[in-house]
């Protein structure tokens, strides 16, 4: 199926939901720009239907962002990894399916720094992956280099990983961070 007849099944199911929760005049604008495959609508959508209490529809959200995600969309990788680590929207937990979307997110590919310190908060916890705490100083540490939402939250992470560290760990942790900054990192 290609991913226009998954967006436009997704988009349909979408409008279903919307006017039979009565919450269609609200969602309409969005509703009729996802009509047309517009991705940022459908990652728009699919994000309020991720962060919904009430009526959630993991389907409806999977089948908008699901797509995006399998196309290189770093935000809909990102939520969608939120959502299996904690059940958003309905969706059901699976910490395995949640480390995958943090990587491809923060990696090489996508260079998202929020996925980043998610990145980081998994080897952390061990989520999905095995402990690391180099690792995870090294992916929160880039992460808290950037501007955004999530700084703040990327610096006490750092901190924290920076107290649990040895010298030594700390010192190989921040050498890898330069190493990607200089070779993996680096912008052509």
């Amino acid at each position: 199926m290609s991913i226009k007849t998954k967006c436009q099944s997704g988009v349909f199911a979408g409008l279903t939901l919307f006017s039979v929760t009565g919450l269609g005049s609200d969602f309409q604008p969005l509703m009729e720009k996802a009509e047309s495959v517009d991705r940022a609508a459908m990652l728009e959508v699919g994000l309020n239907l991720l962060q919904r209490q009430e009526n959630a529809d993991s389907d409806q959200a999977k089948a908008l962002l699901q797509p995006l995600a399998d196309n290189g969309n770093t935000r809909a990788q990102l939520w969608l990894g939120r959502a299996y680590r904690d059940g958003l929207g309905g969706i059901g937990k699976d910490i395995n399916k949640s480390f995958r979307y943090f990587e491809q997110a923060g990696g090489r590919e996508g260079m998202n720094p929020e996925a980043q310190m998610e990145l980081g908060r998994a080897y952390m916890k061990g989520e999905g992956t095995d402990r690391n705490l180099i690792a995870a100083y090294m992916w929160t540490a880039l992460s808290a280099e950037q501007q955004g939402s999530w700084t703040s939250k990327a610096i006490k992470q750092r901190q924290s990983l920076q107290d649990k560290l040895t010298p030594v760990q700390l010192e190989k942790a921040k050498e890898l961070v330069e190493q990607l900054h200089s070779i993996y990192l680096k912008q052509p």
